[in-house]
C-alpha cells in the first residue's frame, strides 16, 4: 500500500460526517415509522425486557403440573381429584371432597402450579352438592 492510497485528515472527517448524517437520518426515519418515544413507552419496554416469559404447557403437561401440585398438598391427603385438560394452561378439577375448604384448597393448589393460568373448579362437596341431586325431579321415559 503506497503513500498515495491513504486518506487525508479532511477525507476522514468527510466520511465520518457522512456516516453520522446517514445514521441520524435513518434513526429519524425509524423513529417516525415506529412512533414517538416517551418515558411511559421506555418504562414499558424496559419492564417487558425484565419479565420472564410465561410458561406455556401442553394440555397434557398442564394436567400433570396441576395434579402434582394437588398431590403435594398435605391437606388433600386421601382425596381423589381428577384433573382434566381444558386447553393450554387451563384445567378442570372434578371429584368429591368433604368440605368447602378442601375444594378451595384444591383449586388454589392447582392454580399455583407452574404453567397453569386458569382453573375450572367443578369439585363437589359431599353433604351439600349431593342434596340437590336427591331433590331433583327424575326424568321419565316418554318415548312412544
Amino acid at each position: 500500500m503506497g503513500r498515495d492510497d491513504r486518506l487525508s485528515g479532511t477525507e476522514i472527517m468527510a466520511w465520518a460526517a457522512l456516516g453520522i448524517g446517514v445514521g441520524l437520518a435513518a434513526g429519524f426515519a425509524l423513529g417516525e415509522w415506529t412512533g414517538g418515544v416517551n418515558p411511559t413507552r421506555v418504562r414499558g419496554a424496559a419492564r417487558r425486557l425484565r419479565e420472564t416469559a410465561p410458561i406455556r404447557l401442553t394440555p397434557a403437561a398442564s394436567v400433570q403440573s396441576a395434579g402434582a401440585a394437588i398431590r403435594a398438598e398435605p391437606r388433600l391427603a386421601g382425596v381423589d381429584i381428577e384433573v382434566v385438560s381444558f386447553s393450554k394452561g387451563v384445567v378442570e378439577l372434578r371429584g368429591w371432597v368433604a368440605t368447602r375448604f378442601s375444594r378451595a384448597v384444591a383449586g388454589r393448589a392447582a392454580l399455583a402450579a407452574p404453567g397453569i393460568d386458569s382453573v375450572i373448579n367443578s369439585i363437589l362437596v359431599r353433604g351439600e352438592d349431593d342434596q340437590a341431586l336427591r331433590k331433583a325431579p327424575r326424568a321419565t321415559d316418554q318415548s312412544a
